[in-house]
């Protein structure tokens, strides 16, 4: 612990002879300028005037720092941390792993201190308690707004302690009270969830200032908060405190933590005898259970957020579906030939018994570890494809479907998309995944695999979503990779989309089968009563109406361009078209409609940006009504700088039927040029998508 001493009545001295020094020299300058013009500018003194210009806004400038550090250190006084000193001086105690480098840092410091003695003195004080005319929301609110501060939060988390972040909520929930509209005293509903997640998003914001070793400091002493029998119950705050941050619903955390204090926090976690913990919880929140066992299991287990997970791994593990470096960290651990080969651990979790919330941090975890395969580092790469080839098979033949909830399918479903070359092979009847492009097979996971996860995950509709647009996107890297490896020979090209393409038709035509076969189980189970027919129509229907935020940008980057082609146009607004409409009362299927289509489009697509197309082919740009009148005009086709034209379907009117639009285009092009290079682009995709769609529906299991 550091102090900080600071006499206010001697720095004003100097602040003071500053200012004074600042407007002395302000006079002289004023003085020159006026003899020189007396003088009619003997010489040019630009630079001297510009030079002493700067000097003096930095005198005055230093004045206004050495004013901000006073006001800052006085505000920590006046607040009742620092204590006086017998000269009239101030003395603050200032923990040793904050850094105060500027006068930001000082004043970042200055309020987080403040907030923090503030909350502590309300939470521990009366009924109605204030602190510093402040109330608990008004606190509250502060922090919040700060919290985007790392050098305010590191500074939060010092002040309050590191050890008590776990302990802070059930304070909450055990002793703050509010007045509600009647006069009656009773604790603040949600005021400990709230302020779990507050003080994650905090330490998050924090942690982004630390070093390697503070932040396994503070990982250890974190996890030295929830360890001990009586403490146990702290878990779920910590699993508030990094869980549930997904604002935007694209079942991502989140926060953004530095991944060595989530990789530190998650091995020092790990320690802990989570069977010991499960058993105690149970048996403390059974109703049925004995009253002496439980009672003294609740002993052991102390006091808990309702609602959260006991299982130590839960939060920091979904934190990590936001930080791939250190899912990747955590879960393929270095081995001494540093290819993190020894799949252990993952095995172990796969295993572990997990609820729901910790199920689905898991599956976050697996997945973000996974999106590291494109990696250009040959040891990178290795690593999360061991991570995603046993994270598939374990996942398939570890875990039941009972503990899947919708983050963890949309997580599996990304996992699955972050395999989109295997994923293709597989539904396209290949029994041994390999990437085409590595020739390696993908460790561990097989087309068993891999069905059985598609499966599990069919009735989300953000699942399939993910992997239905990273399908496309697979088959759109391909196509141009392949066509650009034959540039210069247009049949090839044309032949290289096709291929691409059709095999992408029957994985979608496969995943399309997969949903209306879960859809069909769902509602047989459910005996086919009204609910349970819309709850299992709504999670298949409209499969390619919703990408979900993940499933983009996570495997590959933006696509490499065949030589001449002028931009990388997305395939996503080709498979946002609406599909089969839902009838609550009657559903035979809950399918989607249109991939075929929408992929369709994509390919021609693609063979516009390569130039495959005819330039005739561009002069229909639209079609008018019987009467003559401009009924439609295709927006997506664009002219580029050198007045060549293309297709770029993101810039369609409409691009829920865009696909259909194409279609429409293309039946008037070969009417009016007799160009039917299309056909040879998609060609058979109808039948590709039926055989597709047959092996799906078909799916035994």
């Amino acid at each position: 612990m550091a102090v900080l001493y600071l006499n206010p009545d001697k720095l004003d001295t100097v602040i003071q002879d500053l200012r004074d020094f600042a407007d002395d020299c302000k006079t002289a300058k004023f003085r020159i300028d006026d003899e020189f013009e007396f003088r009619h500018d003997p010489m040019d003194i630009s630079d001297f005037r510009t030079a002493a210009t700067d000097a003096i806004d930095g005198v005055d400038a230093r004045a206004d720092d050495l004013k901000k550090a006073k006001d800052a250190i006085v505000a920590v006084n006046e607040s009742g941390v620092g204590s006086m000193t017998t000269d009239g001086g101030i003395s603050c105690e200032v923990p040793d792993d904050t850094a105060i480098n500027s006068i930001d840092d000082l004043t970042a410091w200055s309020q987080a201190t403040i907030d923090a003695h503030d909350l502590q003195t309300i939470i521990d004080g009366s009924i109605g308690a204030k602190s510093n005319g402040r109330t608990y929301d008004q606190v509250i609110e502060a922090m919040r707004e700060r919290s985007g501060d790392p050098a305010y939060a590191a500074a939060l988390i010092n002040a309050l302690g590191p050890e008590n972040l776990t302990s802070l909520p059930l304070d909450v929930a055990e002793h703050y009270t509010v007045s509600d509209e009647s006069g009656d005293l009773n604790t603040k509903p949600g005021a400990d969830t709230e302020l779990a997640e507050l003080l994650g998003t905090l330490l998050a914001s924090a942690s982004t200032t630390w070093d390697k070793a503070t932040c396994e400091s503070m990982a250890t002493t974190i996890k030295e908060s929830v360890d001990d029998k009586g403490e146990w119950g702290r878990i779920t705050v910590l699993n508030a405190m990094l869980d549930g941050h997904d604002a935007d619903g694209d079942h991502v955390n989140d926060l953004e933590f530095n991944s060595a204090f989530l990789t530190a926090l998650a091995n020092s976690l790990d320690d802990i005898d989570w069977k010991a913990v499960k058993s105690c919880s149970e048996r403390a929140t059974d109703p049925n259970t004995d009253r002496d066992i439980a009672g003294y299991d609740k002993k052991n287990l102390g006091p808990y957020l309702g609602g959260q997970s006991f299982d130590p791994l839960a939060g920091v593990l979904d934190a990590m579906g936001n930080n791939p470096q250190a899912a990747l960290d955590y879960l393929a651990k270095a081995s001494e030939s540093g290819d993190g080969a020894d799949m252990t651990l993952l095995e172990e979790l796969s295993k572990r018994g997990w609820d729901e919330q910790g199920f689905s941090g898991f599956t976050a975890a697996v997945a973000a570890a996974s999106s590291q395969r494109p990696s250009a580092d040959p040891t990178t790469r290795k690593r999360a494809d061991n991570v995603a080839g046993y994270g598939i098979h374990y996942l398939a033949t570890n875990n039941k479907e009972v503990v899947y909830d919708d983050d963890a399918k949309a997580r599996v479903a990304l996992l699955l998309a972050n395999c989109p070359a295997e994923l293709t092979r597989a539904w396209n009847d290949d029994r041994n995944p390999v990437d085409p492009n590595t020739q390696q097979q993908l460790p561990a996971a097989t087309a068993a695999d891999l069905n059985a996860l598609g499966y599990r995950v069919a009735d989300s509709c953000d699942a399939t979503a993910t992997i239905a647009a990273q399908l496309a996107q697979y088959a759109h890297d391909r196509a141009l990779q392949d066509a650009a490896n034959h540039a210069g020979d247009p049949d090839t090209q044309i032949a290289d989309i096709n291929k691409a393409y059709d095999r992408a038709t029957v994985a979608a035509g496969y995943l399309a089968g997969l949903a209306d076969k879960k859809a069909n189980d769902l509602n047989s189970k459910a005996k086919n009563t009204a609910d349970n027919h819309s709850e299992a129509a709504k999670t298949a229907l409209n499969v390619l109406s919703t990408v979900a935020g993940a499933g983009f940008g996570i495997v590959g980057g933006p696509p490499t361009m065949v030589a001449g082609a002028s931009a990388g146009y997305s395939v996503a607004t080709t498979l946002l078209a609406p599909v089969v409409e839902y009838d609550a009362a009657q559903v035979d299927s809950a399918a989607p409609s249109g991939m075929d289509k929408g992929l369709q489009a994509a390919a021609i697509q693609d063979a516009a940006n390569a130039g495959l197309l005819n330039p005739e082919d561009y002069t229909i740009t639209g079609y008018n009504d019987h009467n003559g009148n401009r009924a439609k005009t295709f927006t997506w086709i664009v002219t580029r700088p050198d007045g060549t034209h293309t297709i770029d379907l993101s810039q369609a009117d409409d691009p829920a039927t865009a696909a259909d639009d194409v279609s429409t285009w293309v039946e008037m092009v070969e009417a009016a040029t007799g160009d039917y290079v299309f056909e040879d682009i998609t060609d058979d995709f109808s039948g590709s998508y039926e055989r597709g769609y047959s092996r799906g529906s078909n799916y035994g299991g």
